[in-house]
Order: structure tokens, then sequence, then C-alpha cells
């Protein structure tokens, strides 16, 4: 309370700390669902980079495509690509995905 009597201002204790209260939940709110949002996106990529990796990493163990077209993962589904360059014998490992309702791609080749 603001005032240590009892005399009153009970009320208009409980309405300041209502507005604060107010206030500063519609400022994080929104705040919160970016976040939230962003960290949906932020997992999407990784899983799209893990995948990269692991298709690169068995190309150069195996010398050969995995096989793999599409991968789901965290409830995401994941187009694999991989393409041979004939002239210098190069790999391209390519993920398709959808993240932020936007088709992405992500491309790396063997060395």
């Amino acid at each position: 309370m603001l005032l240590k009597n009892d005399k009153g201002f009970f009320l208009a204790d409980m309405v300041l700390s209502l507005a604060a209260f107010l206030m500063a939940s519609t400022i994080m709110l929104p705040l919160a669902i970016v976040v939230i949002g962003m960290t949906a996106d932020v997992r999407t990529d990784e899983d799209a980079n893990s995948i990269l990796f692991d298709e690169l990493m068995y190309l150069k163990i195996a010398g050969t495509a995995s096989g793999r077209d599409w991968i789901s993962r965290n409830g995401n589904q994941y187009e694999l690509t991989v393409t041979k360059d004939e002239n210098n014998s190069e790999w391209e490992v390519c993920v398709h995905y959808e993240s932020d309702q936007q088709l992405k791609k992500k491309c790396s080749s063997t060395e």
C-alpha cells in the first residue's frame, strides 16, 4: 500500500498496480510471441544444417549418395537432392525446406 494508515487508499493502490501490470503485459506478450516464432525457425534451420552435414559425411565415407529423398524431422519435411559434377567429381548436396512460410534451400559441396 502507498500509505500505511487505515483510512483508505486500498482501491487506489489496487487500480494503480493493476494498471502497471496491464501496461507491462501489453508490452511483453507480443515480444514473447515473436521470440517463440523465431525459436521455431531456428530449430528448423538447425535440422536442415544437421541433415546437410549428415549427407555430406555419408558421401565422404561411403562415396555414394544415401538414397534418401525426403526426411521428416520434428514435424517438418526436408527434401534432399544430391548431384555429382562429372568434370571435377565433386558432389553437391541441397536441402529444400519450408521455414516461416518461405521455401528455403541450403546447399554445400564436397571438396
